[in-house]
């Protein structure tokens, strides 16, 4: 019996997981597009 509990334990712990990667995230990270360049140009390399 001891061995079906550590069993279902265990199908449990990778079905949970698996179910957290797989939904869709909640993540609530402002979208802030693209950032404007805020700096010298590097120096340019003549080849």
């Amino acid at each position: 019996m001891k061995v079906i509990e550590q069993t279902k334990k265990a199908l449990r712990f990778f079905s949970e997981a698996a179910v957290r990667l797989f939904t869709p995230t909640d993540d609530s990270y402002p979208e802030v597009g693209v950032q404007p360049f805020e700096g010298k140009p590097g120096k340019k390399h003549t080849h």
